[in-house]
């Protein structure tokens, strides 16, 4: 299901992935397009330089994630209104795709990875790369003028030790899309949707009992911590960070329900555990899937490959867990701990994420902005005529409710994997889902002081 409560918006489709999201083709590979934007500077002072120090004559790298080619003349075009504020400044443009991680991290091991980096907060890959040493904390470098354009709740997302490591991109409304096709034949009426995470089972249930169509759901492979800890309310590390505890009760019971919907047969077992959630969108717009969790703006995804399906299509609020928040945010950019130009990196990184730009996004997208400022264009205001454009006018006070509950957890990456391999012995191995979790403390708390 998650692309979504975490990526629900992984943006998603036409975007992402979690999350969230992309492409209005399949590819198989990382597709690179290489952009090079430098313009002759306006003269006079901009309100959108807000970074000082930039130095001159800088050459910086700047990797995005699924955004080629649907949004070439958007990043060019931004490129180009930066280099107007910050004449000088070199910036080389790569946007990877399908095989992003492993790009960046044998980049990182090569010591040849970007200056600015597009990650996801939905897959918990800020705090995962933070923890591991290689970005930039920007608390003592940015000042609170310009961290101040950010809403509050997604400014302190993905915080490591305290300390701040992104800035807030792109944010998704997380809703489930639904073909009503499918539910139709099932009996189940559009507004009779779970409201909670813990009805799902029972929907599946039906939905194959009366289909025979199995349920479009995905687990956060990548930060499976947080998604116990939205879904199942589970705590996963004590108060005092001393001892990991996601073996608990409500660990247990989270875990079971998914093992439940294995044994039932009602989920595909392929999409469940996959670490591409290009997958589970792919089997919702071919037309095959009841549901999928993302953000709406996948319906114009839909729209392009598979318009027969469009007119099927309708959003319902995603389901809650027991923790009572929808979920975190979606996009952020981060910047490498060294860079060989910080502060060109630190104002590319601002000049994408400020008021304007994120609005011009918007303008094309249905993604919100970080910063309240640009809610308050008339665009938002609009009545939406479009059922992509349905979550507009409560957006901004959806995006100011989106929070980061799970604490820092020390070894992240190490915690996740154990926890992964935990689940996947649950599910397809027959390992009681007790044992698997305990077991995978064990190992966790090997890891700690």
């Amino acid at each position: 299901m998650r692309t979504k409560l975490f990526a629900v918006l992984a943006l998603v489709s036409i975007l992402l992935a979690a999350c969230g999201q992309a492409t209005p083709q399949v590819v198989e590979k990382t597709v690179v397009q290489t952009q090079v934007v430098e313009v002759t500077p306006t003269p006079g002072p901009n309100p959108e330089a807000v970074i000082q120090g930039v130095e001159p004559n800088a050459e910086i790298t700047f990797w995005t994630f699924w955004l080629s080619p649907t949004f070439d003349d958007y990043i060019k075009s931004t490129i180009a209104r930066f280099n107007e504020v910050y004449p000088g400044v070199k910036v080389n443009w790569e946007d990877h795709q399908a095989t992003f991680q492993d790009d960046l991290r044998n980049a990182f091991a090569a010591g040849n990875a970007p200056d600015v980096i597009n990650l996801s907060i939905s897959e918990g890959w800020v705090s995962d790369y933070a923890t591991q040493g290689l970005l930039l904390p920007l608390d003592d470098v940015v000042s609170k003028s310009v961290t101040g354009q950010y809403f509050p709740n997604l400014w302190d997302q993905q915080l490591v030790d305290g300390k701040h490591y992104q800035f807030p991109w792109y944010q998704g409304i997380n809703v489930d899309l639904v073909n009503k096709q499918f539910l139709d034949q099932a009996g189940v009426k559009v507004e009779d949707f779970p409201k909670t995470v813990q009805e799902l089972p029972a929907l599946c249930q039906t939905i194959k009992a009366k289909t025979g169509t199995l349920c479009d759901i995905r687990l956060t492979t990548n930060d499976l911590l947080a998604q116990m800890t939205y879904e199942g309310g589970v705590n996963v590390i004590s108060d005092d960070g001393t001892k990991f505890t996601f073996d608990s009760p409500e660990a247990v019971a989270w875990l079971q329900m998914y093992v439940d919907m294995v044994k039932a047969g009602t989920v595909d077992k392929t999409v469940l555990v996959t670490d591409q959630d290009r997958v589970g969108l792919d089997l919702f717009t071919s037309g095959k899937a009841a549901f999928y969790a993302t953000g709406p703006n996948l319906i114009r995804e839909v729209r392009t490959n598979n318009p027969g399906l469009y007119g099927y299509l309708d959003v319902v609020p995603a389901p809650v867990g027991k923790s009572g928040v929808v979920g975190k945010g979606l996009m952020a950019i981060s910047v490498k701990k060294d860079a060989t130009y910080p502060n060109a990196s630190i104002a590319l990184a601002a000049f994408f994420t400020d008021p304007q730009s994120m609005l011009e996004f918007s303008k094309i997208v249905s993604v919100y902005p970080s910063t309240p400022a640009s809610y308050d264009d008339p665009f938002f205001s609009a009545t939406p005529v479009a059922i992509e454009d349905s979550a507009k006018p409560y957006a901004r006070d959806a995006v100011s409710k989106l929070a980061d509950i799970v604490p820092t957890v020390p070894h992240k990456a190490d915690v996740n994997q154990y926890v992964l391999d935990a689940v996947q012995q649950a599910l397809f191995n027959g390992v009681d889902p007790q044992k698997a979790l305990s077991d995978a403390v064990a190992k966790a708390n090997a890891l700690l002081p």
